[in-house]
């Protein structure tokens, strides 16, 4: 099989002629840059021959374009952070403006992702990163901030969440027309330390399901990426993603567990980023990556982290999950 048959058979909710492997790292030192951080992209897969390939702009991109400024990597992801931000007070929301796809930051990452399909072929499937609408607003807001203005300002906040999901349906279908095969859509509010599950069903929901509703007029390989611990799987039975990626090694539900409650597509995870990954030996690694495998058997699962790849995982563990992979 090639890559794309791989990954849309076991999307599709299958058994491929074996597990596709993916895991992505932030590249802090190139993601300002178009061109340096798809040629970190295309090496890094060339490194490793992944079969899915997700984008790693910087974890703020989809704030700049609102008038926030990210930097300061931190040291054990690479993922930037807010240096100043948009939002001080609830008028802010109402003077945010909806972000063209084609210019700023976003537009920065259509031409990496131009870039890194030119270089990578057809037959190799790449999703962009895009954040939830109210991930990004608690990017520029704070998190903490943004709880209370939901609370104290719920229609000012409202205002700005239209904003950022025009912005982001907009980019999702430009993305697939630059020759993305879907987005990794990632949510943070929803774990145990953002929303309670009646407030994300207003306030996140309804704007995650449009931007995902910009994806519905193609067939797509897309990602949903469920961060922090305790997400209630029961919040996202709606969303039409066909693969679930969570921090499946560190908070219910297992993989297995995580199957059962979603019977259709697939789960990417199983890689342990935090644990034997990073800290264990190469033979460590491939012993655990191939009991995971044996665990699903390769029925609806892709070989993936639960989230970004601490940047000091050592290469030779990489090269071991790529190795346990082709012997499973």
């Amino acid at each position: 099989m090639t890559k794309r048959e791989r990954v849309a058979v076991a999307a599709a909710g299958g058994r491929p002629d074996r597990v596709p492997l993916s895991f992505w790292r932030h590249f802090p030192d190139a993601d300002d840059d178009a061109g340096q951080l798809a040629d970190a992209t295309v090496a890094f897969q060339r490194a490793y021959d992944l079969d899915l390939v997700k984008l790693m702009p910087s974890g703020m991109y989809g704030t700049e374009d609102f008038g926030a400024v990210a930097g300061d990597p931190d040291p054990v992801t690479g993922a930037k952070r807010l240096i100043e931000g948009p939002i001080g007070g609830a008028g802010d929301w109402a003077r945010l403006r909806v972000a063209p796809p084609e210019v700023g930051s976003r537009g920065r990452e259509l031409r990496c992702l131009k870039m890194v399909r030119g270089a990578l072929g057809p037959l190799v499937p790449i999703i962009q990163t895009v954040f939830s609408p109210l991930t990004t607003a608690a990017k520029m807001a704070g998190r903490d901030r943004l709880i209370v203005m939901l609370r104290q300002a719920p229609d000012a906040v409202r205002e700005g969440l239209e904003t950022i999901t025009r912005s982001e349906q907009a980019f999702a279908r430009a993305c697939l027309g630059a020759g993305a095969d879907g987005i990794f859509f990632a949510t943070q509010l929803a774990g145990a330390d953002g929303l309670e599950s009646e407030a994300y069903r207003a306030f996140g929901a309804p704007y995650d399901l449009r931007v995902l509703e910009a994806l519905a007029c193609v067939p797509h390989l897309s990602v949903l990426h469920l961060h922090g611990d305790g997400v209630p799987f029961d919040l996202f039975a709606q969303y039409q993603v066909p693969v679930f990626n969570w921090h499946d090694r560190r908070t219910p539900p297992s993989l297995e567990e995580g199957c059962r409650l979603r019977p259709w597509g697939a789960a990417a995870g199983g890689l342990d980023e935090r644990g034997v990954l990073l800290e264990g030996t190469p033979g460590q690694v491939a012993e655990d990556a191939l009991a995971v495998i044996k665990r699903t058997g390769g029925l609806r699962h892709l070989l993936a982290p639960g989230c970004v790849l601490p940047l000091r995982v050592p290469p030779d563990n990489l090269d071991a999950v790529r190795g346990a992979v082709e012997a499973a």
